[in-house]
């Protein structure tokens, strides 16, 4: 992308100033890349809640942190804990990246939590002056003295990506200086069980583009962003973003559905098509989402999709559920801050339908300058989001 492209898509773009992540591969970005690069999730059975019925009976956790107070999968205080976790580490590199510290903060949470999300609510205690409600949770963390708004999304698996556009617009729009963006989501019996009665989980595992794939993995997360107007020091910058909610069936992505996210994504970000250099796909190893994924791209991106690198995180990380979007939109960050694309794991038997696409395997001619994520969730919700690697 020449200068003057780059110069004209910041006066609607947003700063990406802070990441923090807990994920199957352990905490930090840097944990994150070595699962996403070489593999070794923390995959294990499921144990706090009877899966003998289901076909699938391991999913992906955060492994140990070495904390005392850490509660355990199936304890309430667990997706509290990953939350605050992830968002202090997010905020952190913020403040050290920007200097700027009691920045006037809001908090954007994208989340499957069936339970009215404890950690939105306890944020608004915060902001409000009061403590969390005793039943929330919450362990003691220290109050972040938070001042609003704090707002819930929870499209299903598009929740972490849609909160991504939400807080974009809160900044672009002057509401907030600085929003924090969340998606977390933990292994619960209620999701887990619902998405095996839709005979949604594989027993392999996600095997995202393969001949083989037969559906998802279920993986907990927390991903956290900070976004802000501007910074000098920048990850990369959130340029635009797009949705749709449209589908023919409740659990497949729709193609036209699809692409009409990534066409406003693109005309978002002001971004021409030809100009996009890497895509993280949804791409959950389904036998339908995955084909209608790669038509849709294919309908928008013309001629330029075999050169441009579709890569699926799940592979390596599973399906992290509400928080599937912003850990494969800081997948894509690192991926433009570091020029450096990473491969779909396990990618031995490849459909041969797309033996012509470069599905992470190939290494593109030159570091991307632009990378789109997709997210879908169940009901047609379609969000993509475009950023731009840093100047």
């Amino acid at each position: 992308m020449n200068t003057a492209r780059r110069g004209r898509d910041t006066a609607r773009s947003v700063a990406v100033t802070g990441l923090g992540v807990l994920s199957p591969g352990g905490r930090g970005t840097d944990a994150l890349w070595r699962v996403c690069e070489r593999g070794g999730a923390a995959f294990r059975t499921v144990e706090h809640f009877d899966v003998s019925r289901t076909g699938a009976r391991v999913a992906g956790f955060v492994p140990d942190t070495g904390d005392a107070d850490t509660p355990a999968p199936g304890q309430p205080g667990r997706l509290p804990y990953l939350l605050h976790r992830a968002t202090s580490d997010a905020l952190a590199d913020a403040e050290a990246r920007t200097g700027r510290r009691h920045v006037p903060t809001a908090l954007v949470v994208g989340t499957t939590d069936s339970g009215g999300c404890p950690s939105a609510a306890a944020w608004r205690a915060w902001r409000d002056g009061r403590a969390p409600a005793a039943d929330a949770g919450w362990p003691p963390y220290a109050a972040p003295g938070w001042d609003g708004p704090v707002i819930q999304v929870g499209n299903a698996s598009a929740a972490g990506a849609t909160a991504l556009g939400v807080g974009a617009d809160l900044v672009r729009d002057g509401v907030a200086e600085r929003v924090l963006v969340c998606g977390v989501d933990t292994v619960t019996e209620t999701a887990f069980q619902g998405l095996a009665s839709l005979r949604t989980l594989s027993p392999r595992g996600c095997r995202p583009f393969s001949a083989r794939r037969s559906g998802i993995r279920v993986s907990e997360c927390a991903a956290a962003v900070v976004l802000e107007r501007t910074a000098p020091d920048a990850h990369a910058h959130l340029r635009g973003w797009g949705s749709s909610n449209e589908a023919r069936q409740a659990a497949r992505p729709d193609v036209e559905g699809l692409a009409k996210a990534v066409r406003r994504a693109l005309r978002d970000a002001r971004t021409a098509p030809d100009e996009l250099g890497y895509v993280n796909a949804h791409a959950a190893g389904t036998r339908h989402g995955d084909v209608a994924e790669l038509h849709a791209l294919a309908e928008v991106l013309g001629d330029h999709l075999p050169r441009v690198p579709v890569v699926s995180s799940k592979a390596a990380l599973g399906h992290c559920q509400g928080a599937a979007g912003t850990v494969e939109a800081i997948v894509t960050v690192l991926t433009l801050a570091r020029g450096q694309v990473l491969p779909t794991l396990g990618l031995a038997d490849r459909d041969p339908r797309w033996h012509h696409l470069n599905l992470g395997d190939q290494s593109p001619g030159s570091p991307p300058e632009t990378g789109m994520t997709i997210s879908c969730g169940l009901g047609g919700s379609n969000v993509a989001v475009v950023f731009g690697r840093a100047a």
